[in-house]
């Protein structure tokens, strides 16, 4: 099969998925229509000051998130994603919301050159990169729609997480990306009902993450973060805090989401030295494998800035 194959196939699963989510207990949609308000505490405490900005929400699904972005006061905000479903659905759902935004049908690695360079934030969460080969090509998509000094938040599943089987109970795929993993579903993790279909991913490190915004001029990391809890229960889970899952028997042993937070400077000056470093704080794993839950890196990146 081609990476043309791969897509289709992904596809065709997302634009099933989208017309079962909306009405799904998952999303308990009916309910966002009231407060308008999906994010959670790790992606809002990193955040800016969205006032005024203008957002693009990459693999946006069908809006909730998006919608969020401009709850919090976003002035301009466009969802992207390669599912015609999710973008019918997202449509339905701002308009019912009374919310104003943009919804586009778009393969995230081919970015709309009308964009480039338009957007105080780009934002990504939840299951975003483990659906393409290259990390390196996603990470050039979502800076190229940003304006000097924009920002990159991307929260998602950490990768440890995927190399578990699909009881999230046994180790049965490599950390590395190892080529493409197709796998069979029955159902959704929001929809139970849904038809079996196939679908194929790809594992990525945390370096494959990083490397693509350290080693790339003109971009710098501000934040990292690894968390030892989901906001979802996609597993048999024990929950030591409300909204705070951990999958049961392994609490606390290897981190479930990590946080990125990036920037695109300014100006960027080649003939200016770089020095990449990375003060590490509360680093020392506890007995139960991490230190108050959370690893927290900040990077300050000079050069670049």
């Amino acid at each position: 099969m081609t990476i043309h194959d791969y897509r289709t196939a992904n596809q065709a699963l997302w634009d099933h998925w989208a017309r079962l989510h909306p009405g799904s207990d998952f999303y308990q949609n009916e309910a966002f229509k009231a407060h308008k308000m999906s994010l959670n505490s790790i992606e809002t405490d990193i955040l800016p000051n969205l006032t005024g900005k203008r957002v693009l929400h990459l693999q946006c699904h069908f809006g909730q998130d998006t919608i969020s972005l401009h709850t919090l006061g976003a002035t301009e905000i466009v969802g992207l994603d390669f599912s015609e479903e999710a973008i019918k659905q997202a449509k339905l759902l701002a308009n019912e919301c009374g919310v104003p935004a943009t919804f586009i049908q778009r393969d995230v690695l081919d970015p709309l050159a009308e964009l480039h360079g338009s957007f105080d934030l780009v934002f990504a969460s939840y299951g975003v990169v483990g659906w393409h080969p290259d990390v390196s090509a996603w990470m050039d998509a979502a800076f190229s729609y940003l304006k000097p000094g924009g920002e990159l938040i991307l929260v998602d599943f950490h990768p440890v997480l995927w190399i578990l089987d699909s009881e999230f109970k046994e180790i049965v795929y490599s950390y590395f990306n190892r080529g493409v993993i197709t796998e069979e579903s029955d159902g959704s993790y929001a929809a139970p009902l849904a038809g079996k279909m196939v679908h194929h991913t790809w594992n990525h490190t945390i370096s494959d993450l990083i490397k693509p915004i350290v080693d790339v001029p003109g971009r710098s990391l501000v934040y990292f973060a690894e968390h030892d809890w989901s906001p979802y229960e996609l597993f048999e889970s024990t929950q030591p805090e409300p909204k705070r899952y951990q999958i049961k028997g392994k609490e606390g042993l290897f981190p479930l989401v990590y946080a990125i937070k990036a920037k695109r400077s300014l100006v960027w000056n080649p003939k200016k030295p770089t020095n990449f470093s990375i003060p590490v704080q509360n680093f020392m794993p506890s007995n139960i494998g991490f230190n108050q839950g959370v690893y927290e890196q900040y990077a300050l990146v000079s050069g670049r800035v």
